[in-house]
């Protein structure tokens, strides 16, 4: 069920950063993410101050920022600010200490944090995306951080193209690639995020199976199966909810 239809949508994701180039011609778009663990009992605060500085200094635009909260997941707890996506310019251009932004950070939010986590550059990958409108109107998302066999993009890429139009004929979930840029060790290849607005809807969600299948054959959504699983070597999941005013 879940799990089936989880499977296939990583087979969508792999794009290293050799291969992560916006084929349509569109100009290239990132995402900066940065954790963040509140001290303990303050999180409301926290949550307010972010959301206030976020209106101050990233607005809808070409910084524009947003905050997200892990659920579940070995992060619970745990709180992802996002910046994006925007185009890579923007990280050269980016509010600082002239704007008043740092000043505010470290006045408003700085004493309200226990800890600070990793922070990354992800590429949105609009070629192989489905749904950021409704992304952006989403109450909750799950994130898998995947990481692949070497040398396998030409058979993700297939596959890409494939679930990208089941998506499109469903219309009902987000459906995000995000390749990563910095490389690491432990780190992911790449991240796939698709929207829901329940946990009953997230339970109850049969997947993608049917619309493949109707599109592809009968069969057809084995053999992505099977293809997922000659692809992938691990991944991890968390869901994360929006955090809004």
């Amino acid at each position: 069920m879940r799990k089936y239809m989880i499977m296939v949508l990583i087979s969508l994701c792999f794009a290293l950063n050799s291969n992560a180039q916006q084929g349509s011609g569109s100009a290239a778009m990132v995402i900066e993410s940065q954790m963040m663990l509140p001290k303990r009992g303050m999180e409301d605060k926290f949550e307010a101050a972010i959301l206030a500085h976020n209106k101050k200094f990233h607005p809808d635009g070409p910084y524009v920022g947003g905050l997200r909260k892990i659920e579940y997941g070995p992060k619970a707890g745990w709180y992802v600010w996002v910046m994006g996506p925007v185009a890579y310019s923007s990280l050269d251009s980016r509010p600082a200490k002239g704007s008043g932004h740092d000043a505010d950070w470290s006045a408003t939010v700085e004493p309200l944090v226990q800890d600070y986590g990793g922070t990354g550059l992800w590429n949105y990958n609009s070629d192989l995306s489905y749904g950021w409108e409704l992304f952006k109107k989403a109450k909750h998302y799950e994130i898998w951080g995947v990481d692949l066999k070497p040398k396998q993009y030409y058979r993700f890429k297939a596959l890409c193209e494939k679930l990208k139009k089941v998506y499109e004929t469903l219309g009902t979930t987000a459906f995000i690639v995000l390749d990563n840029n910095l490389h690491s060790k432990d780190g992911p290849d790449v991240s796939l995020i698709w929207s829901f607005n329940s946990y009953d809807e997230w339970q109850k969600d049969p997947g993608p199976k049917a619309a493949y299948e109707k599109l592809y054959g009968a069969g057809s959504w084995q053999t992505a199966m099977d293809e997922w699983m000659d692809m992938i070597n691990s991944y991890d999941s968390e869901i994360r909810s929006m955090v809004t005013d």
